[in-house]
């Protein structure tokens, strides 16, 4: 459950300046100002002079450092209603290990510089070396950014339903005028005029468009998922719970990675376990702020696979080009029945859809998931994923929406706004945007993996 806006006031009231956690060991200096102890141990001397207070820069000495007995207690008792709401007891201290740090200090990264372009722990900030900068919050930085995105991607819907508004026209214009065999009989396929050509220049200018648009487009989304990752959302390390794994599947010691077996195993019976389906949750859990990690899928033959799917579709195009040709008059097409015969059989094979029975799941899920018998693993079962397999991706809505992203992700990323409703997919490598799912959390939401998919592990990072 959301943290309420009294309990989040006192959090305020009982946070670090320095570290931006839970004040641990208190302690004031002669300001008056509040610091953990550890954290004032970190504040270094000004050359020549005394430590300076990080707030309001005034000098102090260290041993004039008194603790504040009274706030360690209200810090615990603090800590003890978050326990009580549903979060994990030193799920703070683990979240600030897992949190990015400054490589020189080993500080969190909190500003950012804007005359270097760089992200700045406090002491960085205070440094001779950006002291005359202007170090801006990273919220605030990527605000701006944020805005020029909405923007853009409001203006490209706003094409996208232009253009499927006339498909959608085209496509009832059509159906309206067409029964198919009284239309073969009354427009038989024997003589078509092509008419003038189009000029080769124009071809070219018109295919160079679509690629900068194309280009523009993957730009903008790729901006967005480093905007996600990289900004907005810490940065978490999550495991696998053992008890919940269902007899399909194989984990490893240090519970990251899960593999398939054919093979089901009843030695471990928990209440807590998927039996039928091949599920697995992580062992953390999130009720509040927004979290980010990643699921790498590993499956042999997958690079070589695109390899080859990339010189067939270089071979298409050029075939297409060689037999790509201009008549100046009439083009002679005879219809026969086999014609016609070939048209209904091309059209049945089209009605029929493989069903992809080996793929995997990645995405996060309600802790209180069912668990027992089948299931169907939708939104309204408290499941939001991804499904990847050979064949293509989809979003477990109901029915699936098919994905086309530009890159198949190697590496997914997993971005949850808890507050926000949100759970977006990227493909981390390529920080190409995915999906995004829009829903209202009222429980305790952690990491789903579901994996059929013999010759395939997915691996938690980091």
């Amino acid at each position: 459950m959301a943290t309420s806006a009294p309990l989040r006031s006192l959090e305020e009231e009982v946070t670090c300046s320095i570290c931006l956690d839970y004040l641990r060991d208190p302690v004031t200096i002669d300001c008056g100002h509040v610091f953990c102890r550890s954290c004032t141990t970190d504040v270094r001397p000004v050359a020549g002079g005394r430590p300076v207070c990080p707030l309001c820069k005034k000098p102090f000495k260290k041993e004039n450092i008194r603790p504040v007995w009274q706030l360690a207690s209200l810090v615990e008792n603090i800590e003890r209603l978050k326990v009580d709401k549903g979060r994990q007891p030193g799920e703070g201290a683990r979240e600030q290990q897992d949190a990015k740090l400054c490589e020189r200090h080993q500080e969190k990264l909190h500003y950012y510089c804007e005359d270097d372009g760089k992200l700045l722990c406090v002491i960085c900030r205070e440094s001779r070396e950006h002291r005359p900068h202007t170090a801006v919050l990273m919220e605030k930085a990527a605000q701006p950014h944020r805005e020029k995105i909405l923007n853009h991607l409001t203006t490209l819907r706003r094409d996208r339903d232009k253009i499927q508004s006339f498909q959608t026209k085209g496509d009832s214009d059509i159906l309206a005028a067409l029964d198919t065999r009284d239309f073969l009989n009354r427009y038989p396929r024997k003589k078509f005029w092509i008419g003038k050509p189009i000029a080769r220049v124009v071809k070219k200018r018109t295919g160079e468009f679509s690629d900068k648009l194309l280009s523009l487009q993957r730009g903008l989304r790729e901006f967005q998922g480093k905007l996600l990752r990289d900004l907005e959302y810490k940065t978490v390390s999550v495991t696998l719970d053992p008890q919940s794994a269902s007899g399909y599947l194989l984990l490893s010691e240090d519970w990251k990675c899960v593999t398939y077996s054919n093979l089901y195993r009843s030695n471990y019976l928990y209440p807590q376990q998927f039996d039928c389906e091949p599920g697995v949750l992580g062992s953390k859990g999130f009720t509040w702020g927004k979290v980010y990690w990643e699921v790498e899928v590993e499956r042999e033959g997958w690079s070589e696979e695109e390899e080859e799917g990339a010189e067939e579709e270089e071979g298409e195009e050029e075939e297409e080009e060689e037999e790509a040709g201009y008549g100046d008059g009439y083009d002679e097409w005879e219809t026969t029945d086999e014609d016609e015969e070939s048209l209904g059989d091309e059209e049945e094979e089209e009605e029929e859809e493989e069903e992809v029975l080996e793929s995997c799941m990645v995405g996060v899920a309600r802790d209180s998931m069912k668990r027992k018998g089948d299931l169907s693993l939708r939104p309204e079962d408290g499941v939001w994923a991804l499904r990847l397999s050979s064949a293509g991706i989809w979003a477990n809505t109901d029915p699936e929406a098919e994905l086309f992203p530009a890159l198949r992700p190697r590496r997914v990323g997993i971005a949850l706004d808890y507050e926000g409703g949100t759970v977006t997919f990227t493909n981390a490598e390529s920080q190409e945007l995915i999906y995004t799912f829009t829903a209202t959390f009222t429980r305790r939401l952690v990491p789903f993996l579901w994996l059929k998919w013999p010759g395939t592990r997915l691996l938690l990072r980091p």
